[in-house]
């Protein structure tokens, strides 16, 4: 782990240190828990304007003395596009929190907010000057579908994403 990637695990666990563990029956950040396929459609506004389809796996998993889940998703198709999602509750300030890195180079931080009565988990976030919103909608504990937006300061669109996240059936613990 290079220095750079210590000081801010440090300063994520320090962010939610207060939060308490996990309970095996959270009902929101459990569900992101097993093992999953993936695909997504992703839309760049450009310039140059690109589309491109993924299709990969996903990983979740508590862990960090049962403060976060860590959610790890890897492409197959196109190969070699991965991604690292560290979440927790911060019960003191009573948001979810994100933190998001890829190996793009992509990053954002987020706050969440749970939506019961539409199962949806809502990221609003920063990065690079650009407003990024996620929505996770639970349309079953085996299906997630999400989309993101990425607008600019100035409110133009950069980037929409559509994906699905369906569990897999062999091996996959449920919370």
């Amino acid at each position: 782990m290079t220095r750079a990637a210590f000081v801010a695990l440090a300063a994520l666990v320090a962010a939610v240190g207060s939060s308490g563990p996990l309970e095996s029956s959270d009902a929101v950040l459990g569900r992101f828990v097993g093992v999953w396929r993936t695909e997504a459609q992703i839309r760049h506004a450009g310039p140059p304007v690109s589309e491109r389809r993924t299709l990969g796996r996903a990983s979740g998993r508590v862990t960090l003395d049962g403060r976060f889940v860590e959610f790890r998703t890897s492409s197959i198709d196109p190969p070699g596009l991965n991604e690292l999602q560290l979440m927790a509750y911060d019960a003191e300030a009573g948001v979810y929190r994100q933190w998001v890195s890829d190996s793009d180079g992509y990053r954002h931080e987020a706050v969440g907010r749970w939506n019961h009565a539409t199962s949806t988990l809502t990221w609003r976030g920063q990065a690079g000057g650009a407003t990024v919103v996620i929505e996770d909608r639970w349309v079953s504990g085996d299906r997630l579908e999400w989309t993101l937006t990425r607008t600019s300061a100035e409110g133009r669109l950069l980037q929409t994403i559509e994906g699905v996240v369906s569990r897999s059936a062999a091996h996959t613990p449920r919370p």
